[in-house]
């Protein structure tokens, strides 16, 4: 079974650009959506996602990153506990580029494969 691609492309032939189900580029795909979407974003689903987006424009401080990595691994362990083993989280902002940067370390279940996927978001 396969999957519409993240974020959405066209391939040669015209078609929608298209990922096995629980592939290791499904598996990153799920996560950095879930990562960039806010919780009541998604109308049929409006607990999934992570409060990152709200970091951004939030305090920056050691209690804010350190909660927002909590929610970030609750939120993995919920939504995508059944296709991959979360290792780590790691939220990280720096001063002096004002980004940003959060980074997952996951095993997707299907390849026992490991990767980690890295999101940097700009801080106005």
């Amino acid at each position: 079974m396969s999957r519409l691609a993240f974020p959405f492309t066209v391939t040669a032939l015209g078609r929608s650009a298209q990922v096995a189900y629980g592939s290791a580029e499904h598996v990153r795909q799920m996560l950095e959506l879930l990562v960039l979407t806010l919780p009541g974003e998604r109308v049929m689903r409006p607990e999934l996602g992570s409060p990152a987006r709200q970091l951004v424009f939030g305090p920056q401080d050691g209690p804010a990153t350190v909660a927002l990595g909590a929610a970030l691994q609750s939120a993995v362990q919920q939504w995508l506990g059944d296709v991959l083993t979360l290792l780590d989280v790691a939220v990280e902002v720096t001063d002096d580029s004002g980004v940003l940067e959060i980074v997952v370390a996951y095993e997707v279940r299907s390849s026992g494969s490991t990767d980690e996927v890295r999101v940097r978001m700009d801080i106005p």
